[in-house]
């Protein structure tokens, strides 16, 4: 269950950045204080679909067991992201003060990197008892 709600709710959120990076670039970047000239805003715009791609993975993937040696990429590769991303913003924040908002970010990413890192090394079938050899 835990999986799942880690999954569907990464998704969510991934999705809300995609969406934004994708169809609205320009003025999510007025927003963060960031001069939108085109190269900016078609980087953003790439990101946006890079975004939209991992959450249709994590949408897709909600069902299936994660944690392991089951889904191991998949909880690996969103451990990676969230854990750079929540590094990156946090120091930013901590040298240049760049406002609340990416505090705030970095709060939701920091989240995501523990839950994804306490899936991948867990076991997903610790919640059902073990069965013993067949005896007869």
């Amino acid at each position: 269950m835990f999986t799942r709600i880690l999954l569907v709710s990464s998704a969510l959120f991934l999705a809300l950045l995609g969406i934004s990076g994708t169809f609205t670039p320009a003025e999510v970047l007025v927003l963060a204080g960031i001069d939108p000239i085109k190269t900016t805003v078609i980087l953003f715009q790439i990101m946006g679909g890079l975004y939209l791609g991992f959450a249709v993975l994590n949408w897709m993937s909600r069902n299936a067991p994660i944690g392991g040696i089951y889904g191991k990429p998949l909880a690996s590769a969103n451990l990676i992201h969230f854990t750079v991303v929540a590094l990156m913003l946090v120091k930013e924040v901590f040298q240049h003060g760049i406002g609340n908002g990416f505090l705030i970010l970095s709060v939701f990413y920091a989240a995501f990197a523990v839950g994804f890192a306490s899936t991948l090394f867990r076991d997903p079938l610790s919640s059902t008892p073990r069965q013993g050899p067949a005896t007869s």
